[in-house]
């Protein structure tokens, strides 16, 4: 096994316990209601250089809708929101000392003609009748400072301003911390 397979299985384990971490954390509060709209989560991991970033949003908060889209405006709504979602400095601002550079960027909806089971979406499915649908998106960065990775900014709240709060966990060689953020207090420092 590469050492960088070592580092993604890790990673992966990381990522995993912290969204577990999360979920225990919130159990109560999940029991009542998992899906809450203006609330979105976000997950971080930095392992060596290796900082990934997995975001989780009600499409409600990114488009102001969750059924699949009925007019031409919000099929454009959706696709907008896609191409806004894939351009990371759009949504966040990594401290620039670290010199973390893009490697992949994948952003998923139900929402989109291109729905992830890998055809074009010009049927309605069963299961999209009275459902709640999110919004995904998975950044990996490669940092080449990573130590200088003191805080991240987020332009979220200005992108997407039906995203009320941001519930971040994080995990790195500092620790882990969980913390609320809102669009008055839209920094996570490390």
């Amino acid at each position: 096994m590469t050492k960088t397979n070592q580092g993604l299985i890790f990673l992966s384990c990381s990522l995993l316990a912290a969204s577990n971490q999360l979920q225990a954390a919130d159990s109560d509060h999940e029991q009542h209601q998992a899906h809450v709209h203006g609330e979105a989560q976000l997950l971080i991991a930095l392992d060596g250089s290796t900082l990934e970033l997995e975001f989780q949003s009600p499409a409600m908060n990114i488009v102001g809708f969750e059924h699949q889209p009925k007019t031409e405006n919000q099929v454009k709504a959706v696709e907008a929101a896609i191409e806004t979602l894939k351009q990371a400095d759009l949504i966040f601002t990594l401290s620039s000392a670290a010199q973390c550079n893009p490697v992949s960027i994948e952003v998923k909806s139900p929402l989109s003609k291109n729905d992830g089971h890998g055809h074009t979406d010009d049927h309605d499915h069963e299961h999209e009748v009275e459902s709640h649908s999110d919004f995904t998106a998975h950044y990996s960065f490669r940092c080449e400072q990573p130590s200088r990775l003191d805080k991240i900014e987020f332009d979220l709240f200005k992108r997407f301003p039906g995203t009320e709060q941001l519930e971040v966990q994080s995990i790195s060689k500092k620790g882990q911390q969980k913390i609320d953020l809102t669009p008055g207090n839209s920094t996570l420092e490390f």
